[in-house]
């Protein structure tokens, strides 16, 4: 049977992760106080074993047996049921202590008495008593000193509890910790486990077709909103992009329905009768005029799918843009003379950018040869560029009739033509290669009202 979603999210497992890291954590601190308490415990009772042998060793070695005697008189009266004493003599008789004369042995001895044992000492019966178990745990050390030999003791059972404490505490520090971490990881996954389910949601929508959502975004402004920020940025491109689909194939419906329907025309008509090769000729001649035509406006929307998946930009370099607006001014103002217009272009000061000379040779070529071909000579042309802020501001402005201020915007468009212009030459995509070269450099285009005519404003990025 499969977890609920919560102990299924990444936020659960990562609470986990913590919560282990976090555990080990707990009971390396408390193994570190266990191991530390414990020697400190031991090491004390130790201390106060080698310091009673020691006072005996310098009793015997100062006054001889007599000392030595009066000393084991006095820790015979110090001894209780924490400390404890044991004297014998060369004949093994059990001369002063509160020990069983059987506990004898030399060098360091710890462990746990018999029953037996116990109940041979009154002291050690005390002291067993005291604890819930009803046992003695010796620490011991025996040496001989004179002709005496002597067992010094401390009953270590206090240390045995201790070690049973922090064992305990480490037990159930570690249950517990894992216990509240079990109940924080669900608690705190149940947030992002929503906002995942919302997405979800969102995103199953969108594939059924509603493009128009968007991928709910907090004020938190986490990795989770950040994330649904760019693909909703995305969402917002791919719908922009299917709308052009989708106004490129109207427009090529009509558009390219008259050349083709006016070809099939001629075609038809030639086929009809017997003609003289000259009729031939002109007839043919009209028909590469229209297919040409038709070949042109799909080589130019080839080439703006191109620009726009961003294949250019790996022939991006560092560009000086207004030596290509005077290189390219230079170029047109013959061909606007000829035209009957006057081009014209500012002082320009050095704006460098990241771009593909190419493109913007042709994006400028494409707004001066827009504004030639539908400006009414005698027309006035005017190129500027200079700095706004963190961006190249070109703009192109002319003189003439200018575009309703309801069309500025669908001038942009793939295939958009204005009434009055469908009897210029072009293919309404000059503005539209214009858009995309500018918005694969991070820039804007954008149609203003010149009073009179009209300009064309291009923002683009400048280099850092």
């Amino acid at each position: 049977m499969l977890l609920p979603a919560e102990f299924r999210s990444i936020s659960f497992r990562v609470a986990m992760i913590c919560t282990a890291f976090f555990v080990v954590s707990v009971l390396v601190i408390l193994g570190t106080t266990y191991v530390i308490a414990s020697g400190e415990l031991e090491n004390t009772l130790r201390a106060q074993i080698t310091e009673d042998l020691q006072r005996l060793r310098q009793a015997y070695a100062a006054g001889g047996d007599a000392a030595l005697r009066e000393d084991f008189a006095e820790l015979g009266e110090a001894a209780s049921e924490d400390r404890f004493l044991l004297v014998l003599d060369d004949a093994g008789t059990r001369l002063a202590g509160n020990l069983p004369k059987s506990l004898w042995r030399s060098g360091w001895q710890e462990g746990r008495l018999t029953r037996p044992t116990i109940a041979a000492s009154p002291d050690l019966a005390a002291a067993a008593a005291h604890n819930e178990d009803h046992e003695v745990i010796l620490l011991s050390r025996g040496e001989a000193i004179g002709p005496f030999r002597v067992v010094i003791g401390r009953n270590s059972h206090i240390l045995d509890e201790t070690q049973e404490i922090i064992l305990s505490a480490m037990l159930i520090g570690g249950l517990v910790t894992a216990a509240l971490a079990l109940i924080g990881g669900f608690l705190v996954s149940r947030g992002p486990t929503r906002r995942v389910d919302e997405i979800a949601m969102t995103t199953r929508q969108i594939v059924d077709g509603r493009l128009d959502l968007r991928l709910p975004v907090s004020r938190r402004g986490d990795e989770l909103d950040r994330l649904a920020g760019d693909i909703n940025a995305m969402l917002a491109r791919i719908e922009t992009l299917l709308s052009s689909l989708r106004q490129v194939s109207t427009d090529i419906a009509h558009d390219l329905r008259t050349p083709l329907a006016r070809l099939h025309q001629r075609l038809d008509a030639v086929r009809r009768r017997p003609r003289t090769p000259q009729e031939y000729e002109t007839a043919i001649d009209a028909a590469i005029a229209e297919s040409e035509a038709a070949i042109a406006t799909f080589h130019a929307l080839l080439r703006i799918a191109q620009i726009e998946a961003g294949t250019r930009r790996s022939r991006f370099r560092t560009l000086d843009l207004a030596a290509i607006v005077s290189r390219t001014v230079e170029i047109y103002a013959e061909v606007a003379a000829d035209a009957g217009h006057a081009l014209s272009c500012a002082t320009l000061e050095p704006l460098t950018i990241e771009g593909d000379e190419e493109l913007l040779t042709q994006l400028l070529a494409n707004l001066i040869e827009n504004a030639i071909n539908h400006v009414p000579a005698p027309g006035r042309l005017v190129v500027t560029l200079q700095p706004a802020g963190g961006f190249a501001r070109l703009e192109v402005s002319d003189d003439g009739p200018g575009v309703p201020e309801a069309d500025r915007e669908k001038i942009f468009r793939r295939l958009y033509r204005l009434d009055q212009s469908r009897s210029t030459p072009g293919s309404g995509l000059g503005l539209a290669l214009v858009t995309a070269i500018a918005e694969l450099h991070g820039g804007t285009a954008t149609a203003l009202d010149n009073a009179p005519g009209l300009t064309i404003r291009i923002d683009l990025p400048r280099a850092a």
